[in-house]
């Protein structure tokens, strides 16, 4: 009996499997081949078949923790990656999985990226930072002293001069949190706590820091018409135009014209989703809002729900993935 048992708890290590979920928290979600599908707690990937079904079907990853952010890269591959510094892999669309890598220090990972088949990274907690230039084979740590600001690089350049041992344990303590990355257009941005907004106009290889007014935590960044929108806490919510963008990258003592926002509530904002000039913003409240001519405007309140993540369909439609599974929203009539 024992010996059997053992077999079936082998058995689940490796393959996945499906269940039909009840209530479950979806953190992050992504449309591929006509479908959705979410990361989500104790290492489930969630597929979202609305047309079918009100409740998604769950597919059981090879990790028990928490998946935060999903994502795909060219051909039929889909990643997610999570708390202790876990990614995991789909080669056949999300039907199967398996633990593609895992960071030998923990670390919760809250976002991937991949730019083609071959190149992407991973960021996370206290500025974790992977790469992989072989779809996955390998992944490397990477550390940014450009993510810091100006006062930390001279106090590590002082420490360098001394030791290279120093300053590389110095610098890999001191990095702040890395919340979500971006690439919008040919500039990859990293937004993070203490204010961080960063920018890269080589895939990550390297960073500048830009100014930016506001120095609490930033959890979002995402594409707006002549410009990006940068979401943060207690309802910070900012657009900055091209231009001033292109202007900073050019001077790194340069300020970044802001344009603060003013946002109805004083509420965390976690997510800012885009499709074309259509957006809407999520943050720890039950309100969902749209951004109208640089307007926020309520597309709906909920009474019992919460969202983290979404995405927009088209003008009329976006799904809604948070604390009780996922929602449908309407847009428009």
């Amino acid at each position: 009996m024992l010996k059997g048992l053992r077999l079936f708890s082998l058995f689940v290590g490796l393959c996945s499997f499906n269940i039909v979920a009840g209530p479950i928290l979806l953190l992050d979600v992504i449309e591929h081949q006509n479908q959705l599908y979410a990361a989500a707690e104790r290492g489930y990937i969630a597929k979202l078949d609305w047309q079918q079904s009100d409740k998604p079907v769950l597919i059981k990853t090879p990790t028990d923790v928490m998946l935060t952010a999903i994502t795909s890269s060219e051909g039929n591959v889909l990643w997610a990656v999570g708390h202790e510094g876990v990614i995991v892999k789909s080669k056949d669309g999300g039907v199967s999985w398996e633990i593609n890598y895992q960071h030998d220090n923990g670390g919760a990972l809250f976002d991937i990226n991949f730019f083609d088949e071959q190149h992407g990274i991973a960021i996370g907690a206290y500025g974790l930072f992977l790469r992989t230039d072989d779809g996955g084979e390998n992944w490397q740590q990477e550390f940014h002293s450009g993510l810091l600001p100006v006062e930390d690089i001279e106090y590590l350049n002082e420490i360098r001069e001394q030791s290279e041992e120093d300053y590389l344990f110095e610098l890999s303590s001191i990095l702040p949190h890395l919340n979500q990355v971006k690439l919008i257009d040919s500039t990859l941005y990293v937004v993070g706590e203490l204010g961080l907004f960063a920018a890269s106009t080589d895939f990550g290889k390297s960073w500048q820091r830009l100014n930016i007014s506001y120095q609490g935590s930033l959890y979002d960044v995402a594409q707006a018409k002549q410009g990006i929108w940068i979401s943060g806490m207690r309802g910070n919510l900012y657009f900055i135009g091209q231009q001033s963008i292109t202007n900073a990258l050019s001077d790194s003592e340069t300020m970044l014209d802001d344009n603060k926002i003013d946002f109805p509530e004083p509420v965390n904002l976690n997510k800012i989703t885009c499709k074309q000039e259509l957006c809407i913003v999520l943050g720890n409240s039950q309100t969902v809002w749209k951004i109208d001519d640089n307007e926020v405007l309520v597309v709906e309140k909920f009474k019992s729900k919460s969202f983290v993540s979404a995405i927009i369909l088209d003008e009329r439609t976006a799904y809604l993935v948070g604390e009780n599974s996922y929602n449908k929203l309407r847009l428009a009539n």
